[in-house]
């Protein structure tokens, strides 16, 4: 969210690289400015600033794609969020346990990030790949993040901006939301029950630092039968344990 810190052309300048990024493919400085709502004239000189600094690239076709400066940062970016081999054991341990996908990630900015991932048995493709942003108030990531932030912090981070209702089961009423969380918190797990996506439930759990931080969450996600299911009990029970476990691994000692 935009404040008075901002600077407007740094500002622009990321707006176009995630326009590169999710466009997935070299794109022309027509497309781009008229995508991004800039004058050519502006885009051009973004473009060729971000170009002479490798942190885009230009083909021999005047296209304009992510450059290689952007790599050799997530490199470095990922070796200091890599916390992914030592919790593969316990999501290839979710799989084996629940027949679901099993999903690491960690919340930054507003959004749960998906960090790495297990695929379940089922041949549907549940979960997000590493590096997808995910919405708080309607994923079992988003409300178990939200559960151990104190409530003005969940207040004033959902006051932000409306409450997308991405199916007809979203819950676009923050007050009733934020109501939600002290169970959540409580039980040590929150729950998705196709909110954010129609038939797709999922079961997510903290995982704290050696300083008690909540710095990771560990989820379940599949095409569970109904959330008041044996098997969603089982893996209730299954996704808490690896949070706890990967927790101690981590050093919590809580």
């Amino acid at each position: 969210m935009a404040d008075g810190n901002t600077i407007r052309s740094v500002a622009k300048a990321m707006e176009l690289l995630q326009l590169l990024s999710d466009a997935g493919e070299p794109m022309t400085l027509t497309d781009i400015s008229s995508r991004a709502g800039l004058p050519k004239s502006t885009a051009f000189g973004l473009l060729t600033t971000m170009r002479d600094h490798d942190v885009i690239t230009q083909h021999a076709d005047g296209k304009y794609a992510l450059g290689l400066r952007l790599f050799e940062y997530g490199c470095r970016a990922s070796a200091f969020w890599n916390v992914s081999p030592l919790a593969r054991p316990y999501l290839a341990h979710l799989v084996d346990e629940t027949g679901g996908s099993a999903m690491l990630s960690t919340y930054e900015n507003g959004h749960i990030v998906a960090l790495d991932q297990a695929e379940g048995r089922d041949s549907l493709r549940v979960v997000s790949a590493p590096g997808a942003r995910l919405p708080l108030h309607c994923t079992s990531q988003g409300k178990i993040v939200l559960a151990y932030m104190s409530e003005s912090e969940a207040a004033n981070l959902l006051a932000r901006a409306p409450l997308t209702p991405y199916t007809p089961h979203t819950e676009t009423d923050t007050a009733a939301l934020l109501a939600s969380l002290p169970a959540c918190r409580e039980a040590g797990f929150a729950v998705e029950n196709g909110e954010y996506k129609i038939g797709l439930r999922s079961i997510s759990a903290p995982v704290f630092t050696g300083g008690g931080t909540l710095k990771y969450v560990v989820s379940v996600l599949g095409m569970f039968r109904s959330v008041h299911s044996d098997e969603f009990a089982h893996a209730e029970r299954a996704v808490v344990a690896a949070g706890q476990m990967l927790s101690a691994a981590l050093g919590y000692q809580g």
